[in-house]
């Protein structure tokens, strides 16, 4: 008796992976509050209402909250931050050592690589105040550099275990010199993280920088984007300091910082209000990951990748009877990447373009090693932009 059998194909439609870009959270110095938080604990929040809920308020944690308030002003409710606070005995260098597994490390591996843009910000006069000591031969709080450093070490870390992130270390205790600054464009590779100089209120604006600010931006915004695009608008705060000064008394000041490779505040004339001046990391401007948005981009192509990929570990791969590759599997397989990059970034113009090439004539059978090479376009950026001007006569 004839029949007609009927089944339904699968995976057909090339469904896009989420990869939660805009995911942060932060390390703050703050303190334990009775019956309420304990410092070190991480946690997840999503608005001011779960801080308070958390057990932190504007009495108990001021410094904290600030931050925080800042956050959310930027970012929204709804926007997810991970949070931990830590004593004032703990400086912002032992919160970015890869070996304190009371640090930033504890509230990574609570977040599981779910953070792609970590924060670590001091309160240096807590910790002076504790009885620490609090040094700037460099022009900020010497704690601020070891932070970069270690933080490197811990980046790193996180990267070869597929949780790939990037940083952003207040730049605290800035002493008004700019001078003396050290220039985080010579001589450092430290592509993962940033340091951020300025702050918005005068309560701390001598110790302090607006990480919670600029964290918030990140949550707003697509990898590809730069904090500091104008046509996203105005930043929130309303003021901008620089330690002691405001950002309109610092005269050359702000353009010495930003081209000594650190994120502060910049003004545009007739424009109203206060932007980022730019979102670059502590290496030179020759490196590929020089800016927060190219190392943002990367990284969720890294995870586009490792997800794709791994599916494929210890599956059988056809090959020719030299023992080289098939090139039609070849070819099957460049395309799945490529399909999935394409799906959810170029579709999204967060890059250019993406492409991938698996060499058909190495011998899997001698090494079990697939190499693939995957190729990433990303979008330009419009930073410098020269306008020639004058009167023109079409008669003359």
């Amino acid at each position: 008796m004839g029949s007609v059998n009927i089944s339904l194909a699968n995976g057909q439609l090339g469904g896009t992976l989420q990869t939660n870009d805009g995911i942060t959270g932060i390390v703050l110095t703050g303190m334990s509050v009775l019956g309420g938080y304990t410092t070190g604990t991480p946690i997840l929040v999503t608005s001011m209402t779960d801080v308070t809920n958390a057990g932190i308020t504007a009495d108990n944690n001021p410094f904290a909250i600030k931050q925080l308030q800042e956050f959310y002003n930027q970012a929204g409710a709804g926007a997810q931050l991970y949070l931990m606070l830590v004593p004032p005995t703990m400086t912002v260098a032992q919160m970015a050592d890869n070996t304190n597994t009371d640090g930033a490390k504890k509230l990574l591996d609570f977040a599981n690589g779910k953070i792609k843009v970590l924060g670590l910000l001091s309160d240096d006069q807590a910790i002076s105040d504790a009885g620490g000591t609090i040094t700037t031969t460099s022009g900020l709080n010497d704690d601020v550099l070891t932070a970069a450093s270690n933080m490197a070490v811990m980046a790193e870390a996180y990267f070869e275990a597929e949780k790939p992130f990037r940083a952003v270390i207040g730049g605290t205790s800035y002493g008004n010199d700019a001078g003396s600054l050290t220039d985080e464009t010579s001589g450092t590779t430290n592509n993962r993280t940033a340091i951020l100089i300025g702050d918005t209120d005068t309560t701390y604006s001598n110790t302090s920088a607006c990480v919670g600010l600029l964290l918030g931006v990140v949550s707003s915004i697509p990898v590809q984007r730069k904090v500091s695009r104008v046509r996203t608008g105005a930043l929130t705060n309303t003021r901008a300091y620089v330690g002691r000064a405001t950002v309109e008394a610092t005269g050359t000041d702000m353009a010495v910082i930003a081209g000594k490779g650190y994120i502060t505040f910049t003004t545009y004339p007739n424009v109203s209000g206060y932007f980022f001046s730019g979102d670059p990391m502590c290496t030179a401007a020759t490196d590929d990951y020089c800016m927060l948005a190219r190392g943002r981009v990367i990284d969720k192509a890294h995870i586009l990748a490792y997800t794709t990929f791994v599916q494929e570990v210890d599956d059988e791969v056809p090959v020719n009877t030299d023992g080289t590759l098939d090139a039609g599997f070849c070819k099957w397989l460049e395309q799945q990447i490529v399909n999935q990059v394409n799906n959810t970034m170029t579709a999204n113009k967060e890059i250019s373009s993406v492409s991938c090439f698996i060499d058909p004539t190495q011998n899997i059978l001698s090494t079990n090693q697939l190499n693939v090479v995957l190729k990433i376009i990303p979008v330009g950026y419009a930073t410098d932009i020269e306008i020639s001007l004058g009167f023109n006569n079409p008669n003359a």
